[in-house]
């Protein structure tokens, strides 16, 4: 089975506003991915979307509704991966990037709390980006609504190589995250959840969006963005 990289389908356009934790993590000046605003020296975003990049390579577009227009441009100073994060089938597919300057925090650019449990099966959360939708690429942002799903349903498409411990899967009829949103959140009750991952195509009913899981990756960003922050100071 090949795994998608990056899968917003069925979705609707929303301001900065309505999710100001959302950045653009830019490739050599486009739009490649999504990303979270964790702290204002911090970027949480899928590990596939830094993997064999250099900082230099990246930068992060923060407070714009248009990804490519509007707020402000920083760039990235270090990236930390997963250390078991595997580019095959981008199992531990996540990532914390240090900027090279500090947000400035306001109604379009703010930090978002992480989770520490995950949501019951059948609840309702959010996931935003700049992704495909039925064509190209969208310019402004979407968001769509998704349900989580059971482990198990997702244990028996996937298989336990792929959805793992750290990972989290959601879905609804015709409604997905797609290619360009990955690294973008997957947000529940104002806090993050998840991070878009991967999947088999897009909003197709047998392959739920897979996640990395933010309440048992929670731990590791904790760590990880604590050296992040110790080298910024060294």
């Amino acid at each position: 089975m090949t795994v998608d990289g990056g899968r917003i389908i069925g979705g609707v356009e929303i301001s900065i506003e309505k999710a100001p934790w959302q950045v653009s993590l830019e490739l050599n000046g486009y739009n490649w991915c999504g990303g979270v605003i964790y702290s204002k020296n911090i970027i949480i975003t899928a590990a596939h979307c830094a993997y064999d990049k250099l900082p230099n390579d990246l930068s992060v577009r923060a407070g714009a509704t248009t990804h490519n227009l509007g707020g402000s441009v920083v760039g990235v100073s270090a990236i930390s991966l997963h250390e078991q994060y595997d580019n095959i089938i981008a199992t531990n597919d996540i990532a914390l990037l240090l900027l090279s300057s500090p947000l400035r925090l306001s109604k379009f650019v703010q930090v978002i709390p992480l989770a520490t449990e995950e949501p019951s099966i059948g609840s309702t959360a959010s996931v935003s980006g700049w992704g495909y939708t039925n064509g190209p690429t969208s310019n402004r942002l979407r968001s769509v609504n998704v349900d989580i799903v059971a482990r198990a349903e997702c244990l028996k498409v996937y298989g336990e190589k792929v959805f793992i411990r750290t990972s989290i899967c959601a879905s609804a009829p015709g409604k997905d995250a797609c290619v360009g949103d990955s690294g973008g959140p997957l947000v529940y009750q104002g806090q993050l959840v998840g991070i878009v991952s991967h999947g088999k195509g897009c909003a197709l009913s047998t392959y739920p969006g897979v996640y990395a899981n933010v309440p048992t990756l929670n731990k590791w960003i904790l760590r990880t963005a604590s050296v992040l922050h110790q080298d910024e100071e060294m």
